[in-house]
């Protein structure tokens, strides 16, 4: 898969909430599965900022599920 352009924290979001709604897995069985599938189990594949908005999206997904 190729990446030509950054995705940001958003895009991640709806990517996790889609994976989480669709198989009902919980934020950390969603995090693995896009890590693997996404990232090819390398967050440093398409460079510091996709893994930076990566991070920040799993951060904010994740204060929001603590409401």
């Amino acid at each position: 898969m190729k990446h030509a352009n950054v995705q940001n924290a958003d895009y991640f979001k709806t990517y996790l909430s889609l994976i989480m709604e669709h198989r009902k897995f919980t934020l950390q069985e969603a995090i693995d599965f896009m890590v693997a599938s996404y990232f090819y189990h390398n967050l440093e594949l398409y460079g510091v900022k996709p893994r930076e908005q990566f991070e920040l999206a799993i951060r904010q997904l994740s204060a929001s599920i603590k409401k």
